[in-house]
């Protein structure tokens, strides 16, 4: 048997399509429900690593909202002061961005992750288009008592094989844009009229870097290899994805076994997977032209997407089951009648 004979992209959309049939309301709770929780302390993380671009916008002013002139003089020279004061102690700027990084890696390993794994659990619920929708309740099943830490296991060991994978693409970024930004803080601080040989000079001297992180083929070379370790991670990711649809549909399966598995499901089919990806772009792209709901319109094409993966995750699955690599029993089913 063939695996990429058994994967058609357009009948799996089409079997989406027909399993939300009736059921788009519900699908669209359930996303928006699973991108409110997420995005809760998501926001708060956002706001606290970035201090600057979430003030007011200078480009504001009072008379454009018919501000009072003192309370917008007032507001300004707090979020002035403010601003001046992180800049002036990088220590508490790095330590407060450190810690919104730890705080968000944090809340994405005990809660965000067991909210996406729910979300799909949603979805594989609602694939059988002669049921009806189901309830929210399968959104928060995995904080339930027996199955939190057998999920937060196998979601952790997802997620610390995706940051092994990442090491190498967040070193390029480290030698890509420390040395740009050690230049422009130069430039600022020494009120520089441009960026001279001079002031590079100045900035190789101050912090001891070798001349060549300035030249054009540390940075050509550096970003090359910066692009290819990008696309690795990516279809690591796609290798992985299937981890979560494993654990929706039995958390204690094991963490290397979920892991193994979802590698076996993506086995060649990495660009195929990323080919199904691609064909939402012109959904996503639409959605986002919406004058009226910037951004927020791309939440009414997730629930086509989220079922669409559902139905790859059953393909691969269901392939599996037949290739004698997996029984659905392992994955938490009851059979209900002996096979003849």
């Amino acid at each position: 048997m063939n695996a990429n004979n058994q994967f058609n992209r357009a009948f799996m959309k089409r079997n989406s399509r027909e399993n939300l049939r009736g059921k788009y309301g519900a699908a669209l709770v359930a996303v928006l429900l699973a991108q409110i929780s997420s995005a809760l302390f998501g926001g708060i993380a956002r706001l606290l690593s970035n201090p600057i671009i979430s003030t007011v916008p200078a480009n504001i002013t009072p008379n454009r909202f018919n501000t009072n002139f003192d309370l917008y003089d007032k507001l300004r020279a707090v979020l002035g002061d403010w601003i001046e004061t992180f800049m002036a102690n990088r220590l508490l700027l790095f330590a407060l961005i450190f810690l919104a990084i730890v705080l968000g890696s944090m809340y994405s390993l005990f809660i965000g992750n067991m909210i996406q794994i729910g979300l799909k659990r949603w979805f594989l619920r609602a694939s059988n288009r002669f049921y009806p929708a189901p309830s929210m309740e399968p959104l928060f099943l995995s904080f339930k008592r027996g199955r939190y830490m057998a999920t937060f296991k196998a979601a952790s060991w997802k997620w610390m094989w995706l940051f092994v994978w990442s090491i190498p693409f967040i070193l390029c970024n480290i030698l890509v844009f420390t040395p740009i930004v050690l230049l422009i803080d130069a430039y600022r601080t020494t009120g520089a009229s441009n960026i001279s040989p001079e002031l590079i000079d100045r900035v190789l001297n101050a912090y001891g870097l070798p001349r060549f992180f300035y030249s054009p083929g540390f940075f050509a070379v550096v970003g090359v290899v910066m692009i290819v370790f990008m696309i690795i991670l990516q279809f690591k990711r796609y290798q992985y994805k299937m981890t979560d649809y494993i654990l929706a549909d039995n958390p204690h399966i094991g963490t290397r076994r979920a892991l193994t598995l979802s590698k076996l499901m993506s086995k060649g089919l990495l660009w195929r997977f990323f080919v199904l990806d691609l064909s939402f772009a012109g959904w996503f792209i639409l959605a986002s032209m919406f004058i009226c709901l910037p951004g927020i319109s791309v939440i009414f094409v997730m629930p086509y997407y989220e079922a669409t993966w559902v139905e790859a995750y059953k393909n691969r699955r269901d392939y599996l089951v037949a290739c004698q690599e997996l029984t659905m029993e392992e994955l938490g089913y009851v059979r209900m009648w002996s096979g003849s």
